[in-house]
């Protein structure tokens, strides 16, 4: 326990040199068995030194006034070293490090012995936190299994690895880290496995196999929670899964079997070729997401406009269809690899931001061509592999707040929206630029994709934004006489604060709000979407803001076509989805029939498909463009139209 190790403090004057820090290699002088507190000192003192050792940081900070006035107390005894030293230990956890070294400093002068080698810990500590992790290492390394206190063995083994990793030593790291694990108290080690985990991905991969091979992860016990072996394979693992590296699973298996654990399955099927990429006749390989509530929903969404697209639903359809998740908190990478290893020529990702940038990155590396249902970070449009289908949710909600503005109806509250959205509701900074908002037309030219290009979506008349994640309150409406409601969450959402808005406000239906237009309201449009049923089988008008929007008849066939096999119009996600399977099968219908693994063929054909996608044309839903046109981004013209009479 931490509190009888403390104790040895106390015991220096009987101690011998072995007994304290022992003597150091190379016949270096023997520790000095100085220290002959009195009974007194030592009754004080050893109920601070089991309050410090096994206290969290802020207990032991507040143990200063006590350490201090022990020593104010017991100046002439040997055991206000002792406390000078906690002191300076004390200063280190403040990040005073000027202190912590002085008083080290202090204690250090008076000659060796175990209570000056603790000192050296707290120097040694000070230098590290300072910067400077050469000198540290050079002061702490020497001391390394010769501490007697387990907590003060704990504080020379976090820092002097720290120190070894910041200064590039690898393989002295990877040797602390061994020691660290092994010494670590039964009560600390799933915290101490834990800051290893997290400090083996900042070593290089070369460094870790090496370690793997000599054996110097093993250390001289196999139980698994106190040796590094297996957290060294299982980072080598993640790493040749994220790779598709063959030749390390198979090392890893030779090597380190046992020690894999969970991964070994994954390894074992990577090793035997499962994880090869390989194109199959006519394969598209969809990733949904599971992370966030509204991510899942959007996923079973594009999942259904994807099928369609491909029609999948329809007798005798050549098209294949691949899937994975993301596994919530899970890889991105891992998943796209899995879906290229069942044969995927053509990837549809990316139902937020967050997984569309994964993705593109993906398409970079892979050199496999990947369809984006949601705009990826602008600096990840980059390759010629990155195809973006959809849409940032905020120009359609930029279209209407400006078109409400025009009608007189302002301000203008808006409702819902994921987080990104909201954010870009916030009063704009002085200076931020100006998007360009709907001229008389009611429409706006779609900029680039990502967020980073438009401009905050107060600077388009917003005066509020409102989450929508419980019950919608008609009275947050009130306060600043709101004229115009953009609604732009899901339809539960829309469907709450249609029903509690005042009747003197005007209505707006961003993409998201797939409910019913209220007659007098602006419904957001692209291309021929939203597909609404009209009365008496009516079609609603064509958008205003797309004047090459596809003909009635289209919308109409389009729509119907849809109802055959599903119980509702399509949302927004499920076309985009729509549209992606449409461009998907562009890429993949005239590849070869046979599948292939050779990794010249798999590259060529994956080459083809990124080319027959960028130049298609089809019937697409939320644009009026025919395709690509060339371009890696899908053009888009976002409008509105007015429904019915006014409400």
């Amino acid at each position: 326990m931490a509190a009888i190790a403390a104790a040895a403090l106390l015991a220096l004057a009987a101690a011998t040199a072995g007994a304290g820090c022992g003597a150091q290699d190379g016949g270096a002088p023997q520790v000095s068995p100085a220290l002959a507190g009195s009974p007194a000192a030592q009754a004080e003192l050893r109920p601070l030194l089991s309050r410090f050792a096994n206290g969290a940081r802020a207990e032991r900070v507040a143990l200063e006034p006590e350490l201090l006035a022990f020593r104010g107390r017991h100046a002439s005894d040997d055991l206000a070293r002792v406390a000078t030293v906690h002191l300076a230990w004390i200063a280190l956890e403040r990040g005073d490090l000027r202190r912590a070294e002085a008083l080290a400093a202090e204690v250090e002068a008076a000659g060796r012995s175990a209570v000056g080698d603790l000192a050296r810990v707290i120097r040694g500590a000070a230098l590290r936190r300072a910067g400077k992790p050469r000198p540290a290492f050079g002061v702490l390394r020497p001391l390394v299994s010769k501490m007697v206190d387990a907590y003060v063995r704990a504080l020379l083994n976090e820092e002097v690895t720290a120190a070894a990793m910041e200064a590039g030593a690898w393989t002295q790291a990877i040797e602390l880290m061994s020691v660290w694990l092994r010494e670590a108290d039964d009560d600390r080690r799933a915290a101490v496995r834990a800051q290893i985990g997290a400090q083996l991905r900042e070593v290089p991969i070369d460094h870790l196999v090496r370690a793997l091979r000599d054996g110097r992860a093993t250390g001289e016990v196999v139980s698994p929670e106190v040796d590094l072996r297996s957290l060294v394979a299982e980072r080598l693992a993640i790493v040749a899964r994220e790779r598709r590296d063959v030749a390390l699973a198979k090392e890893l298996l030779d090597r380190a079997d046992a020690a894999l654990g969970t991964q070994r399955d994954a390894i074992f099927e990577l090793a035997a070729g499962a994880g090869a990429a390989r194109v199959e006749p006519p394969t598209v390989g969809l990733l949904l997401s599971t992370r966030t509530a509204a991510s899942r929903r959007r996923g079973v969404e594009i999942a259904t406009g994807v099928a369609h697209g491909l029609g999948l639903l329809r007798p005798g359809s050549d098209a294949r269809l691949v899937s994975r998740d993301d596994g919530g908190e899970g890889s991105v990478d891992e998943a796209l690899s899995s879906l290229t290893a069942e044969g995927a020529a053509v990837l549809i990702a990316g139902s937020d931001r967050e997984q569309a940038t994964e993705a593109a990155k993906f398409a970079r590396t892979h050199a496999i061509p990947v369809l984006l249902v949601h705009p990826p970070e602008p600096a990840a449009l980059d390759g010629a592999f990155v195809f973006v289908v959809g849409e940032e949710p905020a120009r359609s909600i930029e279209v209407l707040a400006a078109a409400l503005a025009e009608r007189g109806a302002k301000p203008v509250a808006l409702v819902g929206g994921d987080a990104d959205v909201q954010k870009d509701a916030a009063p704009a900074t002085a200076g931020a630029a100006g998007a360009a908002t709907a001229g008389a037309t009611g429409a706006a030219p779609a900029g680039a994709a990502g967020a980073a290009g438009a401009a905050p979506l107060a600077e388009h008349g917003i005066a509020l934004a409102l989450p929508c994640d419980g019950t919608f309150d008609a009275r947050a409406l009130r306060p600043p006489a709101i004229r115009g409601v953009v609604l732009a969450g899901d339809a539960r959402c829309a469907d709450q604060a249609l029903r509690a808005a005042p009747r003197s406000v005007t209505i707006a239906l961003a993409f998201e709000a797939a409910v019913a237009p209220p007659p007098g309201s602006l419904v957001a449009t692209a291309g021929i979407f939203p597909l609404l049923a009209a009365p008496s089988g009516a079609l609603p008008p064509q958008g205003a803001g797309d004047p090459r929007a596809t003909p009635a008849s289209g919308a109409a066939a389009a729509l119907a076509a849809w109802l055959a096999t599903h119980p509702s119009p399509p949302s927004f996600w499920a076309a985009l989805g729509r549209d992606a399977g449409v461009l998907a099968w562009a890429g993949v219908q005239r590849l070869p029939k046979t599948g292939t693994e050779d990794p010249a063929e798999v590259k060529a054909r994956r080459l083809a498909a990124a080319s027959a996608m960028s130049t298609a044309t089809a019937e697409l839903w939320t644009t009026a463009a025919g395709g690509f046109g060339g371009r890696r981004v899908l053009p888009r013209v976002i409008g509105y139209r007015e429904s019915g009479k006014a409400r």
